[in-house]
This record gives C-alpha cells, sequence and structure tokens, in this order.
C-alpha cells in the first residue's frame, strides 16, 4: 500500500502553529508523506507599481521560508516537503489537495484574516466543505489523541466516517466513543383536548422506536469496527444532534471528534451537512470530516 498522504496548510498564525502542533499528537501512518502548503494571495501583492516586484519576491520568500521551515519541522525520519502557491487559499489547498492525491489535509480553525470572535476560519469551512480527501481542523491544546467521539446516525457518510478512523494504522491504541442522538418529536401542545391522550402514546412510541433504531445502528456500528481500536462504547442521546456530540465530547475528554460529511439527512447537493458543519464550528478540540469521495486507510 502506497503511504499516507497529508497535507498541511499553514499561513504562520498561531491556530496554524497550533495545527503544526498537533501532528505528532495523531493516529496516523508512520511512514507517511507529507505536503506543507503556503498560499500568497493575489491581494497582498499591491503597492506602487515600481515596488511590485519587490513586494511580490518578499512575500513568495517569506512564504518558502515558512514552507520550508515547517516541512523540516514535522519531518522526524518522514517525507515532507514545502510548497507555495499563488491564489485564494481556499481554491489552492483544495486543488494541491486532489492534484496530489493527499488522503487528509490538516489546517487551523482560523487564519490571519479570520476575526478574532469567529470559532472557525472561513478558510478552514471551505476546504471542509470542498475537499475530496478527509479534513482536519485543529483547535484547543495540542495532546496525544487517545479518547475519539464519532457520530453516528445510520448513514452511509456516519459508516464511512468510522471506517476511514479505525482503519489508521495506530488505531488500535484509541477508545472510541460511538454517540448517536435521537431528537425527540415533540407532543403539539394545541392538539385538541380529545386526542391528547392518543397522540401523547403516538409520540412516545415513536420516540421509543427511534430510540431503539438508533442502537441498532451503533450495534452495527460496533461490529463494523471490530476489533481494529482498543475500545468501544456506544450512547444514544436526546436532542439537538450537533449540540449533544459536542457537549458529549467536553464532558469526556474526548481529544477528536470524527463526522462524516453529510447525515442521513442532509441534501444530495450539499457538501456539508448542517450537522457537521455545527460540530465544526463549535467543537473545542480538532475535527475530522470524512466525505464519501476520501480513500479509506485500509
Amino acid at each position: 500500500m502506497t503511504p499516507m498522504k497529508v497535507l498541511l496548510a499553514t499561513d504562520g498564525s498561531d491556530d496554524a502553529k497550533t495545527a503544526v502542533a498537533w501532528m505528532p499528537c495523531l493516529p496516523l501512518a508512520p511512514d507517511r508523506e507529507v505536503m506543507v502548503i503556503t498560499v500568497v494571495e493575489p491581494q497582498l501583492v499591491v503597492g506602487v507599481p515600481d515596488m511590485i516586484v519587490e513586494v511580490r519576491s518578499a512575500l513568495f520568500a517569506e512564504a518558502r521560508r515558512l514552507a520550508d521551515d515547517t516541512a523540516a519541522e514535522l519531518l522526524s525520519g518522514r517525507s515532507a516537503t514545502g510548497r507555495v502557491v499563488e491564489g485564494d487559499a481556499r481554491d489552492e489547498i483544495v486543488a494541491t489537495a486532489a492534484a496530489w492525491g493527499a488522503d487528509l489535509v490538516v489546517l487551523g480553525a482560523r487564519g490571519l484574516g479570520a476575526v478574532k470572535e469567529f470559532l472557525l476560519g472561513s478558510v478552514s469551512l471551505e476546504v471542509a466543505r470542498h475537499a475530496a480527501s478527509a479534513v482536519l481542523v485543529c483547535k484547543g491544546t495540542p495532546r496525544e489523541v487517545r479518547t475519539v467521539t464519532v457520530a453516528m446516525d445510520g448513514s452511509e457518510d456516519a459508516r464511512r466516517a468510522l471506517t476511514w478512523l479505525v482503519n489508521l494504522p495506530q488505531a488500535s491504541r484509541l477508545h472510541v466513543r460511538l454517540v448517536g442522538v435521537v431528537e425527540p418529536q415533540r407532543y403539539p401542545s394545541t392538539a385538541p383536548g380529545i386526542l391528547r391522550t392518543s397522540l401523547r402514546t403516538a409520540v412516545a412510541a415513536m420516540n421509543a422506536q427511534r430510540h431503539t433504531e438508533a442502537v441498532t445502528e451503533l450495534n452495527e456500528a460496533v461490529a463494523l469496527a471490530g476489533r481494529r481500536v482498543k475500545t468501544i462504547e456506544t450512547v444514544v442521546l436526546s436532542g439537538g444532534a450537533a449540540e449533544k456530540i459536542v457537549q458529549d465530547a467536553v464532558e469526556h475528554g474526548s481529544d477528536l471528534v470524527v463526522v462524516g460529511a453529510r447525515g442521513r439527512g442532509a441534501v444530495k447537493r450539499l457538501l456539508l451537512g448542517s450537522v457537521s458543519e455545527s460540530v465544526l464550528r463549535h467543537a473545542s478540540c480538532p475535527v475530522l470530516v470524512v466525505p464519501p469521495a476520501s480513500r479509506t486507510m485500509s
């Protein structure tokens, strides 16, 4: 099998440095190939006409230094190279990942241009939306990844995300929490009094059926993961899906959250479902988004 290819995007910002620091903590293949990409955006190359060449040269030189220094930092006996490209960062990261055949794109949650109050910058969000490979958006204090929360909703995307995770060469040391969330059907408060008893019974039966289906889906996911991870536990929660997934990750000290690009209810034309995007925005630890087209590491 060919070595895993990891594309790490950096702009020298604090969040990009956080992504670099997370790299040794991830359960990735020891023989992985790493490409560090730095993007020089055209709008930066502006100024007095006779200074454009000089400014452009200086920007590219700084970008090259950043890419090469970061690649050298990540070497540790592995293959690591730096690359500088010009264009819109969102487009160039996605295009480079596709052209190089990256299995995983790693980047920080925010770049230099992000508003401080935003939990997620436009570049990381757009890359997660459009990349054909898996995307890891890094946040929080870097630490060894031991406990992983995986969002399961019975969809093919969720199963693929779990498969991608457990097929990592070092996945055997992980403790995996498979989290299913049932959004309860609410009893209509405006229902006529004569129907209230029957409606309450019907709603309760519907919610019980949803819970049973979620338990069945999690049991199937456990069978799918097999013995490729250290330990697996399952839980079915009730409430809003994204909120409960993020809350569970915090309460159980998860070091990583894994989601499929789209859930069961996502519209096909959407490249990133609303639940996955909300988890990506609000989780306090790194989030791995696995799209349908990504190659599993089996």
